[in-house]
Formats: structure tokens, sequence, C-alpha cells
């Protein structure tokens, strides 16, 4: 294969264009990106439509954030664990910045998955092969935790996570199949949809609180100078990174490690990181750095467990895999011995993507949100409000979506009114039925046992990974309360 022939560049460039449409627009997901993708690769030389693939599941991750940025409406549920942080950073220091960041922390991140790709595909798939539902009961439970203790507020963090979990309690129990919270309605029976949550308590509440605020809408526009934008997207997040190398290694490292557990994907480790980042009082560029280098090495590390044992790190590999399956092509340490001309093809797209095709469409996203943010504030708003409905019927074409996004708008709204965190209500949508699952899975398998979820030494260690964890940073925030307590006494005895 010749990686620099015209048509694997094109293949990839296309590609990633078009990920990064579906993935910056809310309702528009990478998984529907690529399923309508999969009939036309069919009729693509393999190496042709397979650079395509990579390079598209690549960018749309990474896209989520172009959203996130202009419009404070995540493209993709992994950018929803940031979309604050990253939206406020660019209203402070303009989107060519903030999208820089993005795209420098999500290319590398994503160079460090597919190196731990590379020279760990079969070592490192064996320990993930080693979990049950014990050990992934304990990790989601850890980022349940990270998440709720991340809030700002604890207590209000925990009632915003209590009401994601009751959300998606809604529809049929996946352990029992029992319909719950349904009402007699047949259209709950599926559930809420994630997609149209996410648009209604980020974007439609958005819109709602603009308005009732009667605040513009602040975000700097990207500067159009050729220099000044060059030094903005790429040399000033650069050194950001340079300078918290620590955290982007440790992230990077996180990132691809939960994205070779099957099921966990670039969602859950985007939480994960920045949770953890915000648990030490990170700033706003910290928590975009870990969110974002996280999630694109989690990409890479979904592919680990797809090319070693035949099973999907997340819905994309699993699409995938139906590809190979279909084109005869058997995933597993098989296809290491059979195929190796086209894990190499695999590796090499992965790194052309993350050094080219990432930062290329980031730049360009860049002065599409600085023409953006120019538009008159109705109008922006309108547009916001237009693509939200859009985007939610989009998804199912069904008109009770939109009834779902109206309420979950003002729900959004009022959350925000009393300064519940929004990013904990997602989070607790995203986590919670992994949550159930795993639990019901455990306690039906045991016959209700407790015990069991201490008999393996995996679990035992997850388990006191956990303890240790909420004991230390139950800790923290006591000392840092102390500490702000202290500082606030001693200023006002200094006042006269």
């Amino acid at each position: 294969m010749n990686l620099l022939s015209p048509e694997i560049l094109l293949a990839m460039f296309l590609g990633g264009l078009y990920g990064a449409v579906f993935g910056a627009l809310p309702g528009l997901t990478a998984t529907l990106a690529l399923s309508l993708f999969i009939p036309f690769a069919l009729f693509l030389p393999p190496e042709v439509g397979l650079a395509a693939i990579v390079s598209l599941c690549a960018t749309a991750i990474f896209a989520g954030d172009i959203g996130a940025v202009m419009a404070r409406i995540p493209g993709t549920p992994a950018s929803a664990a940031y979309t604050e942080e990253i939206h406020d950073l660019a209203q402070e220091r303009g989107p060519a910045l903030a999208l820089g960041l993005s795209a420098l922390a999500s290319a590398l991140g994503s160079l460090v998955g597919t190196g731990l790709l590379v020279v760990g595909s079969l070592g490192m798939a064996a320990i993930a092969r080693q979990f049950s539902s014990f050990e992934y009961f304990w990790l989601v439970l850890l980022g349940v935790t990270s998440g709720v203790l991340a809030s700002p507020h604890i207590v209000k963090g925990l009632v915003a996570f209590a009401l994601g979990m009751l959300l998606a309690t809604v529809g049929y129990d996946p352990a029992l199949g029992n319909p719950r919270f349904t009402f007699g309605n047949v259209n709950l029976l599926g559930g809420i949809n994630f997609i149209v949550a996410l648009i209604g308590l980020f974007g439609l509440s958005e819109v709602l609180f603009q308005l009732l605020k009667g605040s513009p809408v602040k975000v700097q526009a990207a500067p159009l100078a050729l220099g000044r934008s060059l030094s903005l997207f790429f040399l000033h997040p650069f050194r950001i990174i340079l300078r918290q190398g620590s955290l982007f290694v440790r992230s990077s490292l996180l990132g691809t490690f939960i994205g070779f557990l099957p099921g966990a994907g670039s969602d859950f480790a985007a939480w994960i990181a920045s949770n953890f980042q915000r648990l030490t009082k990170g700033s706003k560029e910290t928590v975009v750095l870990a969110g974002t280098s996280a999630n694109n090495a989690a990409v890479a590390g979904t592919w680990i467990p797809a090319l070693s044992l035949g099973l999907p790190g997340d819905t994309l590999t699993a699409i995938v895999l139906g590809l190979f399956l279909t084109l005869g092509i058997r995933p597993g340490p098989e296809l290491f011995r059979q195929n190796l001309s086209l894990v190499v093809e695999i590796y090499l797209v992965f790194l052309v993507a993350s050094v080219v095709i990432m930062p290329l469409v980031g730049y360009l996203g860049s002065f599409l949100v600085g023409l953006a943010t120019r538009l008159p504030r109705g109008v922006l708003l309108g547009g916001i409000a237009g693509l939200s409905l859009l985007g939610a019927y989009a998804i199912n074409n069904n008109p009770f979506d939109l009834y779902v996004l109206a309420a979950l708008g003002v729900l959004g709204l009022l959350l925000r009114l009393g300064d519940f965190p929004l990013g904990q209500v997602v989070l607790g949508m995203v986590l919670g039925p992994l949550l159930e699952q795993h639990l019901m899975v455990s306690m039906i398998k045991t016959h209700w046992d407790l015990f069991s979820f201490f008999e393996r030494p995996v679990a035992v260690a997850l388990a006191l990974v956990n303890l240790a964890f909420l004991l230390g940073i139950s800790w923290f925030r006591l000392k840092q309360a102390r500490r702000l307590r202290a500082l606030q006494a001693l200023a006002a005895k200094e006042e006269p």
C-alpha cells in the first residue's frame, strides 16, 4: 500500500472532513456518519475505504469541540465532559486558541494511543480480557465518584448526577426487561434519547438562558490575519501542552487504557480525565487538555481489543468489525499473521490522521467559528435553536423527541439558574445505566451475594482504589475548605 498515493490522501482528507461535519453538529454523531458511509466503503478498494474510515473516526470525536466552542453545544458525548470549560476559554481568549488547544491535544493524544496500539495490541488487550461485570462495576463506580467529587459544590453535583441517573431509568430495565417511568407512552419505551437530552440540556437551555438574562453571546471572533491566527491556533496551545507535559501524558495513557476496555470508549475516558483534573482545581486550559487528549487517545485504544480479540471497544469499532466480517477478514490473533499488511495500514493511517488531518480540520474550524460569532445576537441564537430542533428531530424522525427536547431545555434552564452543574446530569445519564447493568448482572449470576464483588483479585484492587480515592479526595476537599475559611478570616481582620 502506498500511503502517499493521491487516492489514499484524498480519501483521508474527505473522510476526516465528513467526520468533522457530523461530529460538530449536535445530533449527527460519529456513529451515524460511519453507518452512512459503510455502504459506500464496500464499493471502494479496501485500502481506500479503510483510510477514509480511520480518518473519519479520528476526527469526528475531536470535532464535537467545535460546537462546544461556538454555541456551548457539544457535538459528541465525549465533548460534553468539558463543554463549559472550552466554551468559557473561547470567550476569554478566542476560539482560535480554544480549538487549537483541542486540536493539538487531540492529535498528540491520538499519537500516544496509536503508539500503544502498535506496541501493545496483544499484551494490553490480555488485561481487558480478564475483566468481568465485577471489575466493570468498580471501574464505573470510580467514574461516578470522581464526577461527583469534582463538582465545585458536592451536594449540587450529587443532586445533578442523581437527576441524570433518574432520566436514564426511563424505558426498559436493562437487566429484567420491565418498562419503567413510561406512563403508558410507547415513545418512552426506548428511554430518553441521549443525544436529544444533550441538545436540550446544553443547546436549548443556552438559548433560553440568553433570552432570559438578555446578555449577549460573548465569543471573541477568530482573527483573520494569517500569522496571528496561526500563532493562536498552533504556537500558544503547543506551549500550554509543553508546560503541562505530565498532565498530557497521564491523560493520554489513561484514555488509551479506558479505550481498550471493551464498551468503555472515548466518552468515559473524557469524563474520567477531566474530572480528575477538576479535583485538583485545575484551570480551564488544563481541564480541556486532559479531556480532549484522553478522548482521542481512547479512539485509538478502542482498536486494540477490536484487532487483537475481535471485541469492539465502542460502537464505531463494532461497525468496523462488521465490515471486516463482510469482507471476509477475521479479527483476532490470526489477523496479525494472515493479514499483517492491513494492520500496518491501520497504524499508518492513524499516524497521518493524527499529525495532518486533525490539526488541518481544527484550523479550518476556527475560522468558521470566528465567522459565525460575527453574526448578530438574534441570528446566532435563532441558528442555535434551529440546529437544536433539527438535530433532535433528525435522530429518529419522531415529533415526540421535540417535546422531550423542550422539557429538557426548560430543565436545563432551571438547573443553570440554580447553579447546578449540567455536566453532572450528563454524567449520570452515561454512567448510571452502566452502573446499574453491571450491578444487576453481577447480582443475578451470584444470587445476590454481595461478597462476590470482593472475590476476584482485580475487583478487590479496584475496590481499594475506589476507597482510597474517596478518602483521599474527601480529605483534599476538606483541607481546601479549611484553607479558604482561614484566608477569608484573615481578609476580614485586615479590613478597616
